[in-house]
């Protein structure tokens, strides 16, 4: 299964480490890989809001569709909490 996700407002390396707490490891700066998944992290075109300025993530997952459905639900949860 292939699934592509865009964060705004979240920096790439912030992503990526939030991967790595869900149980991946970081290989080199646009990868992370685990048993069941693996997430290719690309930054994209900053999301411009009046003067403010919002990193955009494009994330292109690939898995087995269990894990990569609790995978990306613990991600949501990581992403909206307060404070990163």
């Amino acid at each position: 299964m292939q699934v592509k996700r865009e964060y705004h407002g979240t920096p790439l390396r912030v992503i990526s480490d939030y991967l790595l707490e869900l149980g991946g490891t970081i290989i080199g700066e646009d990868l992370v890989n685990s048993e069941g998944w693996s997430a290719t992290l690309c930054r994209g075109e900053p999301f411009r809001l009046g003067a403010l300025r919002f990193d955009t993530v494009h994330v292109h997952f690939e898995g087995d569709p269990p894990v990569l459905n609790r995978l990306i639900a613990s991600l949501y949860l990581w992403m909206i909490r307060a404070g990163g």
